[in-house]
Formats: structure tokens, C-alpha cells, sequence
């Protein structure tokens, strides 16, 4: 792993790998707006994560005050926010997770996959919308 990659710290894991707390993220490509969120301590793990609002600009939700306080989030630009994809065998039939954003504090590095309670947003949005 490169000493410049940032390795974010979640307090609780992410809902089915509560066990895993460390993440860093890489780049998938240029000009590729997708990430690889993998996990340090096991290292078959990766997910494959993007900016929710390049596929749905209209997404949004109130971050509370107490998940602020728990990631220290002191200004808006601390904040980054990221949703896992899903690509099943037939990539047309892809989906983002718009239900179970994940909420990086960058200048703390550390995260949480904050679980909203909004009808509005399916785990599994599609991802081609057109």
C-alpha cells in the first residue's frame, strides 16, 4: 500500500463486516468516477464505490448532529460521501446503494456507512438510468 493512500478508521465496521474497521481507497482508472474502497485487514475485500451524486443529483438527506459529533465533522467540506455498486453478470442490471450512504470525515479519516431512514432511497438503485 502506498504511504500517501489515506486509511480510514470505522468505529463499528460496515453492516456485514462489522469486523473489518480499516479502509483505504484507490483508484480504479483515469477518468473511471469510481473508487475501490478496500479493506486493510482483509485483503480479499474490496467494494466498488462512487460519488451518488453523478448518478442522482438530486440526492440528498440531513446528516444528523449526532453522526457529526461522532465523526468530528466540524465544516461541510470536511465531508465526503460515497455509495457501494453492485454489478451483477449482466452490468445493464447495476445498482447503487442510495439507502446506506458511506460519510468519510477527510480531515479525521474516518467513516461510517450511516443507514438512512428514507423511503425515498432503494439499496438498490439503478445505476443506468437512461
Amino acid at each position: 500500500m502506498n504511504a500517501n493512500i489515506t486509511t480510514y478508521h470505522f468505529d463499528q465496521g460496515i453492516p456485514g463486516f462489522e469486523h473489518l474497521n480499516k479502509f483505504y481507497f484507490e483508484h480504479v482508472g483515469d477518468n473511471i468516477p469510481m473508487m475501490l474502497m478496500k479493506s486493510t485487514d482483509d485483503k480479499d475485500l474490496s467494494l466498488l464505490v462512487t460519488s451518488p451524486f453523478l448518478f442522482y443529483p438530486d440526492y440528498e438527506w440531513v446528516l444528523s448532529d449526532s453522526t457529526k459529533e461522532e465523526l468530528g465533522i466540524m465544516h461541510e467540506g470536511d465531508v465526503e460521501i460515497w455509495s457501494i455498486i453492485t454489478i451483477p453478470a449482466d452490468p445493464e442490471k447495476s445498482t447503487i446503494n442510495l439507502l446506506a450512504p458511506i460519510v468519510l470525515n477527510k480531515t479525521k479519516a474516518v467513516g461510517k456507512q450511516l443507514i438512512l431512514h428514507d423511503r425515498n432511497y432503494s439499496s438498490r438503485a439503478p445505476l443506468n438510468r437512461i
